[in-house]
Formats: C-alpha cells, structure tokens, sequence
C-alpha cells in the first residue's frame, strides 16, 4: 500500500500548491468583475485563452515530456532540462514573431497589448516548464512555495495597479507577468535548475551531435503527438470563446468567462491530484497489476468530483453572488451546464494518463479530435438559437465525446473498472439537474435538491463498496 501513502502525500503537496495559485486566482474574479467591464474582461480571459493554446504548440510541448523523461531517465536529467529550456527560449522567439495575428477582429482587440502579451506568455512558459522539472527531479516540495510567492506577488500587484491605480489590462498584464517572473529565478536558483541547465549545456557541447540526438529525438517522439492533441482539446474548450466574440461580441465572450470561473473549481481540485497521479502512474507502470491500481482511484476521484459538480450546481446563485460581480452576474444560469463541460474534461484528462504513462502518446490525439470536431460544428450551430448558453451545451458535447472514446480506447494498453452502475445514474442526474437549473424550469431548485441527495447516496455507496475491495487486496497480498 506504499504508493496510495505516497499518492496521498504528494497530492497534499500540491493542495498546498493549488491553494497558493488556483485558489488566490480565483478569487482575483470579483476584483477584475468590479473593476472592469464586461468587455474588459473579456480581452484578459481572451489572452490566458490565446496563451494556453500557444504553450503547448510553440514549445512542442516539450515541458510534458520533461517530467516523463526525467522520471525514466533519472542519470540524463541535465540534458532534459537543457534542451527543454532551449525549446522554450525558442517559443518566445516565435511567439514574438507570429504577434502580429493577435491585430486579427477574433482577438477582440488583444494586438493593441502585444508587448504585455509576449511578456505574460514567456513567464507563463518559464513557470510551467520549471514546476515540470521540479516534479521531475522530486524537489516537489519547492513547487508549492514558487507558486506562493507567485500568487501572493500577483494579488498584491493586481490590489496596486488595478484596484488603486485603475490601470485595467495593462494592470492585468503587469500583475500576472510579475508573480511568475519571480517564481522562475527562485526555480533556478534554490531549485537548481539553473545549474542543471548549465550542466547539460556543458555537455552537449562536448559529446557528439548523434549522441545529442539520441536524447532529443525520444522526447521529439513522445511530445509531437500531444501537439495536435493539445489543438485539438483547445478547439473542444477554447475555440467557443472566438465563436462567441465574432458571432455575439468581446461582451459576451466576458459573460462566457466569468460563468466558466466557478466550474473551473472541478478542474482546480483534479489538477491538485493530476500532478501527484502522474507520478505515481509513471512509477507503477511496470507493475503488471496497474489496473488494480487505477480502479479504485477513480472511484474515489468520481465520487468527489461528481458531488462538488451537484453540490456547485445546486449553489450557483448563491455562490455567483459573490463571484460574479456587476452585469456579469447575469451568466450565473450557465454554470451548471459548464459544470458538466468540465466534469468530462476530468474524467478525460484521468484516462490520458493511461496513454501518457504507458509511452503511446500517439493515441491521445486521435480521442481527442473527435471532441474538437463536436466543439466546432455545434457552437456556431448552437449560438444563434442559444446564445451564449449555446457554447455550453457544445462544450458539454464536445468534452463528452472525448471521455466516451477514451474509455473504449484506452483499454488497449490499461483495463480497469470504471464503475458504471454508479457512475451511468449519477451522470443522468447531473444532466437532469442542469437542465432544469439553465433554463431556470418551474421547480428547479426542488428537483436541484432532490438530485444532490440522491447523487450523495449512489457515491457513498460506490465508495463503500471500493473500499472494500482494497481491504480485500490488501488481506490476499498479506496471506
């Protein structure tokens, strides 16, 4: 049972981690509501749109193979972490150049911040690819105190330049650039990252190009796939947002974000076990019982991610008091349906780790795309007889399409118990609950409360049972 102690330790680490970053970004949404307008906030969802679809594409998403590799490979970490910062500086370069596309009308007017963009893009990279690394090399307990200092300058800075000084998105820029800046020199520096980017480099200079090859062209390998793959997941959850802006405006695209914050929670809580699960799934893959392994961690992870998902749902007004401040609390009724959206997105990103795990990242694309397809067909479709509520409902498609082939695909390489007598009925009436809470139909809270109890009952049961079966694994490997 050492690696579910160590699957909850480093999971604890990075909850700290998530409090530090996800959390305090969370609760920036009323200051950046209050202060800006509609479409104001719009323009800055619109460049944390644009840079997380520009990450993985430019950087060949090169940080995702680190973490892999240096995980494998421990003795070649060096090399790793140099060419991955290569990589890196390169997508900068590239960024810059291809700036220009930002002055395009889809971009709701993002080219007249071009310099800030390029800006917030590179320590928004550096960041990323250094938590990787950390990850990586096990300094995993630096992770959460970068991303502490990182959250702590950006909300400070964001007080100063957009509360006091009314600086808008330029104050947005200024914030969100600054925090990460800082988290990066103290991973290079305290993380020994630096010196390990120094050493590699050394030594690429002295052993030949092929042997320098023979250690790029596996991480080439494994990472070109998630590239596609990772345009792909954008266009099944991001590209809604450029349909929006070109069919209903930059207004509602603002609308469409702030709704998107709340159920942005699901994904805040999986992401705090995403990183510790990736660890633990890569280290465990050998073993030839890793279904075992997996099956009662999604149980656990249905259970507690489909309870928030009824639970948020059935508090959006309440919560969206809150939250969503001034004319954007007028998108509160989008939630429960975004909600779903990115209940799938979870349950899709759990099943990726079987492909990324078992080094057949080729396949993660082809799941993917299917999503990305549903996504761009039913959001203009959806628009004009929706509205903004429509993008929902196409997210929802979309996200649910990816999970349904996953778990076809998947068991190619992993098979493990999903856990539909409890997972099918609970799926039913979360898509219940949302429906009647969108659209606001006589009696929603009602049968809202009715579907948060049931769904409560059905997962304490599904983890009643689970448990159940670990104690009786646990008995069998002891005898």
């Amino acid at each position: 049972m050492g690696k579910y102690r160590r699957l909850i330790l480093n999971t604890v680490l990075f909850a700290i981690n998530a409090v530090a970053t996800k959390l305090i970004t969370f609760f920036l949404v009323p200051l950046y509501t209050y202060y800006m307008s509609a479409g104001e906030y719009g323009l800055t969802d619109m460049s944390l749109t644009v840079i997380n679809l520009a990450t993985p594409l430019v950087t060949f998403s090169i940080a995702e193979a680190a973490v892999r590799f240096i995980v494998g490979d421990s003795d070649r970490q060096d090399d790793y972490v140099a060419i991955s910062i290569l990589i890196t500086l390169f997508s900068v370069v590239l960024v810059t150049v291809l700036s220009p596309i930002l002055d395009l009308g889809a971009f709701g007017g993002l080219g007249e911040y071009k310099a800030w963009f390029i800006l917030a893009y590179a320590t928004s990279a550096f960041m990323n690819l250094c938590g990787e690394v950390a990850r990586g090399i096990g300094e995993i307990k630096l992770i959460p105190i970068c991303a502490g200092i990182s959250s702590i300058t950006t909300f400070i800075l964001a007080l100063v330049f957009i509360g006091q000084l009314k600086m808008g998105i330029t104050g947005y820029f200024i914030s969100v650039s600054a925090g990460p800046l800082l988290a990066v020199i103290i991973y290079m520096v305290a993380g020994g990252i630096g010196k390990a980017f120094l050493s590699g480099m050394k030594r690429m200079r002295i052993v030949a190009v092929r042997d320098t090859w023979n250690i790029v062209r596996p991480m080439i390998i494994y990472a070109l796939p998630l590239i596609p793959n990772n345009l792909f997941w954008w266009l099944s959850t991001g590209i809604n947002r450029l349909f929006i802006t070109g069919m209903l405006g930059i207004a509602a695209s603002g609308m469409f974000a702030a709704a998107s914050k709340i159920p942005g929670l699901l994904n805040t809580a999986y992401m705090v076990f995403q990183q510790a699960w990736q660890l633990s799934a890569y280290q465990e893959v050998k073993d030839k019982k890793i279904g075992s392994f997996f099956s009662p961690v999604f149980c656990v992870l249905q259970a507690v991610l489909t309870v928030l998902c009824t639970v948020l749902s059935f508090f959006a007004p309440l919560v969206a008091t809150f939250m969503l401040q001034g004319e954007t609390y007028k998108a509160w009724p989008m939630i429960s349906i975004l909600l779903i959206a990115n209940l799938f997105s979870v349950f899709s990103s759990f099943y990726g780790t079987v492909y990324s795990a078992t080094m057949h990242t080729s396949f993660v694309m082809k799941t993917t795309v299917f999503g990305a397809v549903a996504c761009v067909v039913f959001t203009p479709m959806l628009l004009p007889i929706m509205g903004v509520t429509g993008a929902c409902v196409a997210s929802a498609l979309g996200q649910a399409m990816v999970f349904a082939m996953r778990v076809i695909d998947a068991k190619r390489f992993i098979q493990f118990e999903v856990g539909w007598k409890y997972l099918a009925p609970t799926l039913v009436l979360l898509i219940t609950q949302s429906i009647f809470t969108a659209w606001e139909i006589g009696g929603w809270k009602i049968i809202s409360g009715i579907c948060v109890i049931i769904i409560i009952i059905i997962q304490m049961v599904h983890i009643a049972a689970s448990l159940s079966q670990i104690r009786e694994m646990k008995r069998k490997n002891n005898q």
